[in-house]
């Protein structure tokens, strides 16, 4: 049994599609809402094209690895900076322990 309502699945019941093609009031609705789903979608594409424009300019103007921008983009529009940090630092310690067991990694201090 889930911990939380957030991880129990939601019991849903929906309609079938061949009810609201019927129903020419559901289908006018379905309608719109298709319509204004469509043009968000022209909007969110041409928001993407925008930010890769940033992201060549970026590269052309600063040399900087678009990887980095989309990664500092990322982190600036979730605003979770020490969150990453954090997931860096542990992926540090996994990938060091990892090395240092496939002989990568070199104790100097033995030396």
């Amino acid at each position: 049994m889930p911990k939380s309502k957030e991880l129990a699945p939601k019991a849903s019941k929906f309609t079938d599609i061949s009810s609201i093609m019927k129903d020419p009031s559901l289908k006018a609705k379905l309608s719109n809402f298709i319509d204004e789903a469509v043009t968000c979608k022209g909007a969110i594409a041409a928001q993407q094209t925008q930010i890769k424009g940033l992201r060549d300019l970026a590269l052309e103007e600063l040399g900087l690895n678009p990887k980095l921008f989309s990664a500092h983009v990322a982190a600036a529009y979730n605003n979770d900076y020490k969150k990453r940090k954090d997931s860096l630092d542990e992926q540090v310690v996994l990938l060091e322990y990892i090395m240092g067991e496939a002989g990568f990694i070199t104790d100097k201090s033995n030396d």
